[in-house]
């Protein structure tokens, strides 16, 4: 069991703010614009279907797999909203993005969420972002990852003093819960509300689960803060 001293400090672990791009006028009406604009190079994930399927193949996030045969994707939104997307709209990098999902034959990594970016040039860019269900946009996910793993690495280094923070590694993600006020998914991301991921994550030799708590700013970005870790 944790300490209660240990329990407290968690509690007390100041949330990051994870905000989004400054975009120029009202953002909801910049995002509207982009979205439509992108909509033309918005991908068709049938097609798509071989690409994602090479993609898992080579994710660091499916080294586990001796064999992947199958990734079906499923569930295209855009991600406009998302930070990384937005900057690279602004600096006419990007002409849209999107997420989806790709269940896959793995029994270690059953579903994977992946980024499509249409890039001005023509050309498409496809990333896995994680394992797993998540709300948080793939830049929240990625500026939060680090507090969260750093949780979970303090978390099992109290049962193992000598590990190193290197062994950390992460894992699948899901949706743990959500307020009744949340609100639905707009440009990528969410506007009013807030929720809760659980985070796996391979630490000395265990595993430790962390739970992060999202509150949405109502600009299309969040605050994060890690409420749980526990070990198993």
């Amino acid at each position: 069991m944790r300490s209660l001293i240990s329990f407290i400090l968690l509690l007390a672990a100041p949330a990051i703010a994870q905000e989004a791009a400054d975009v120029p006028g009202v953002p909801a009406e910049w995002f509207a614009a982009k979205e439509s604009a992108a909509a033309a190079r918005a991908p068709d994930l049938g097609a798509l279907e071989p690409e994602v399927l090479d993609r898992a193949r080579w994710s660091t996030t499916t080294q586990a797999c001796k064999a992947l045969t199958r990734a079906e994707p499923y569930g295209l939104q855009p991600a406009t909203a998302d930070r990384l997307v937005s900057e690279g709209l602004k600096a006419g990098a990007f002409v849209g993005a999107w997420t989806f999902y790709a269940r896959t034959d793995c029994a270690e990594t059953p579903l994977l969420r992946y980024l499509y970016i249409a890039e001005s040039d023509g050309r498409n860019l496809l990333l896995v972002v994680n394992r797993g269900e998540a709300i948080s946009t793939p830049s929240q996910m990625r500026e939060t990852s680090k507090l969260a793993a750093k949780a979970a690495w303090d978390r099992a280094k109290q049962q193992q003093p000598t590990c190193e923070v290197t062994s950390v590694g992460m894992r699948q993600t899901r949706i743990a819960a959500t307020d009744g006020d949340l609100s639905p998914m707009q440009f990528g991301t969410r506007f009013v509300g807030g929720w809760s991921e659980a985070w796996d994550f391979v630490a000395c030799g265990r595993r430790a689960t962390v739970t992060v708590r999202f509150e949405a700013d109502g600009k299309g970005g969040a605050s994060a803060r890690v409420t749980d870790v526990t070990l198993s």
